[in-house]
């Protein structure tokens, strides 16, 4: 499908001080989409009378429509601009909540957050905005700002979730989140610029269709292993039907003009590179925020939980962010001095000492704390790296695009992860009527792999002074 569209001017204006705040504000709604709902995930699941494997389907659901829409509305902002099409993601955000808060069933709350995914594409988004109007001595530093809006998102939403749980109800984390995304609509059309468009556009439906399509399946197989048995023909099946459509899905981008996922952009480096080290990273960060609040909500009884309320779980959460924020920042600020490779392989390596003392000894909330605060380095060091080499080495016309295909890879290996920990925990089985905690442990050793996986993918990145300025 083809459109004409008129080209808008070659430059645009400087950000003001009030846009950047909408950035940063966005941002920290992007984090806040995510960790809202984390923390509230053992509350959701008695709310809605829903199992662990339906219950992570909520962020599931929303990580695989985030994988279509990064890159979907990537380009489409590449091609009409991206302050429209950053309202276009706010919108769906404030929509997909809107049916998160009304709906009385586990399937519609799925399908709400289904449709929140696609206002992910808000960090791409905004990461183009950056690049257009930004002065390039400036724009590491507002590279930081963004990853360092996502992980405060991170501390505040992990707070506040308890709060709204406790004192409202489950549902209220939904509510918020419209009202949040509604604002940001407003401010994104009082103090954002628009940036120049393409003249020619072709959409990419069928390749998103492919790759919606085979994620979906990956991520159906991954979950549902244990009920059906990993061996039965229905998981074999699901397996192999993944890959038959994501094979396609890379014929049909192969052969269109302008494809939705740009193979030059995967398999060229160094945004090859980077795209590796992005699903390392996904991976391993997401291991930790599904397993901990799990272990945190599990009744004394069990043996191993803490009896937590979604309030206390949240408080477990926030040295994560607040630390993911510090690191974001500093990385920002010293990239050009040590190089993207030297944040990823440090942020990697902190990850691994992580995960080991995780599977080791997470009887207690000290123990989770320093686990969930050495992730908070691993966030903060290596997205700042991995998004510092996509921006600087990407052409301008496609900076958002660029932003959404790693966006692509490194929320493949969160959805991955989060499906894999829910069905590594339901494989361990029960002891008596908790889940046993092998499952806990293993999902803890499989992190601990990708950190150590993100270390080796390190020395991919280029290193100080290879990454030319913007």
């Amino acid at each position: 499908m083809s459109v004409a569209y008129t080209a808008a001017p070659s430059r645009v204006r400087t950000i003001s001080h009030a846009g950047l705040l909408v950035v940063a504000l966005g941002s920290l709604d992007i984090g806040l989409e995510q960790s809202l709902v984390l923390p509230a995930l053992p509350a959701l699941a008695r709310h809605y009378e829903s199992s662990l494997i339906a219950t992570s389907w909520i962020v599931t659901g929303f990580l695989l429509s985030t994988v279509v829409a990064a890159p979907l509305l990537g380009r489409l902002g590449d091609m009409f601009g991206r302050r429209r099409l950053l309202l276009v993601a706010l919108g769906a955000f404030t929509l997909g909540g809107l049916v998160c808060a009304l709906s009385s069933s586990i399937g519609l709350v799925i399908a709400g957050r289904i449709l929140q995914g696609f206002g992910s594409a808000t960090g791409a988004l905004m990461l183009g905005i950056l690049r257009e109007a930004m002065p390039g001595e400036r724009l590491t530093r507002s590279i930081g700002l963004v990853i360092g809006g996502v992980s405060a998102g991170g501390a505040i939403g992990s707070v506040l979730s308890g709060l709204l749980v406790d004192h409202v109800s489950a549902p209220s984390v939904f509510w918020f989140l419209a009202g949040l995304s509604l604002a940001l609509m407003l401010g994104t059309l009082a103090f954002l610029p628009e940036t120049p468009t393409l003249t020619s556009v072709r959409i990419d439906v069928v390749g998103a269709a492919f790759l919606a399509g085979g994620l979906a399946t990956l991520l159906l197989a991954i979950s549902k292993g244990n009920d059906w048995g990993w061996t039965s023909a229905s998981i074999l099946g699901l397996f192999a039907a993944a890959a038959v459509l994501l094979a396609v899905l890379v014929l049909v981008e192969l052969r269109v003009r302008q494809p939705l996922v740009d193979l030059a952009l995967v398999a060229k480096r160094p945004f090859a590179n980077a795209n590796v080290c992005a699903f390392a990273a996904g991976y391993s960060f997401f291991v930790v925020l599904i397993v901990v609040p799990q272990i945190a909500a599990m009744p004394t009884l069990s043996g191993y939980g803490f009896g937590y309320s979604t309030t206390r779980t949240g408080l477990l959460l926030v040295p994560m962010a607040v630390v993911a924020l510090a690191s974001a920042w500093a990385a920002g600020a010293i990239v050009d001095r040590v190089g993207p490779r030297f944040l990823m392989a440090v942020g990697s390596g902190v990850g691994v000492a992580s995960y080991v003392l995780a599977a080791l000894a997470h009887g207690g909330a000290a123990e989770l704390a320093v686990v969930t605060t050495g992730v908070g380095v691993t966030f903060g060091f290596t997205l700042t790296g991995i998004a510092c080499v996509v921006i600087r080495r990407a052409d301008r016309d496609k900076t958002s695009v660029a932003s959404g295909v790693n966006g692509v890879l490194r929320t493949t290996g969160s959805a991955i992860a989060t499906a894999g920990a829910a069905a590594l925990i339901t494989g361990a089985g029960h002891v008596g009527p908790f889940p046993a905690e092998a499952g806990y442990t293993r999902a803890f050793w499989m992190g601990a792999i990708a950190c150590a996986f993100g270390v080796v993918a390190a020395a991919l990145l280029p290193g100080r002074g290879e990454a030319p300025a913007a």
